[in-house]
């Protein structure tokens, strides 16, 4: 299986990340579909010869056939992690407050068909970072193993900010500031403690 790992979402806070306010997380695995450059040049080829009727059905087939892998991976996934909203029995308040390993989500119903062919299994962020962490490695084994065609993987990440860090640093830089005259944006002032 083709497997990406995708750190856009982390944003500005990269930063916080290089200055140790926050840690490299996992946000979700994203399973969609995929196709090589030939694959793609085969796709246009066959949309330029088929009629309107021809192509709707082909589509539907392949996303039918991107269903069913997904499906095997999804099968895959839930025998060995508890899996939140995957079945009616896990998709419970009391379930969602129990310690769950991931969470479901699929364009099923959202896609217009009774199945699906987009996957995101986002990691619990109760879990503490180094859980995820080692969740992911254990998930990437299994999915580096899996030969299916046309789905791939992106690994999302993102930052969990140390909030407690963050605050004494805060706390920290306007206690060396009060009773200083300063210049933000153009407005001249003092920072006091005012609670």
């Amino acid at each position: 299986m083709f497997i990406s790992h995708d750190y856009s979402f982390l944003g500005n806070r990269k930063y916080l990340i290089e200055k140790g306010y926050a840690d490299l997380d996992i946000h979700s695995l994203n399973f969609d579909r995929y196709f090589t450059d030939e694959e793609k040049e085969e796709n246009v080829r066959q949309s330029e010869l088929l009629t309107r009727e021809q192509w709707t059905i082909r589509c539907g087939d392949v996303s039918k056939r991107i269903y069913e892998q997904m499906l095997t991976i999804i099968e895959l996934l839930n025998n060995k992690y508890d899996i939140h909203q995957i079945s009616e029995e896990k998709n419970t308040m009391e379930h969602y407050r129990s310690d769950w390993d991931l969470f479901f989500y699929s364009n099923r119903g959202w896609n217009g068909k009774d199945y699906f062919d987009h996957v995101q299994i986002t990691f619990n962020t109760k879990r503490t970072v180094g859980q995820n962490k080692k969740l992911l490695s254990e998930i990437l084994e299994i999915l580096e193993q899996l030969e299916v065609k046309n789905v791939y993987c992106r690994v999302q990440y993102t930052a969990r900010e140390q909030k407690e860090k963050i605050q004494a640093k805060v706390t920290e830089i306007c206690e060396n500031l009060v009773d200083t005259v300063i210049n933000y944006n153009g407005i001249k002032g003092k920072i006091k403690v005012i609670d």
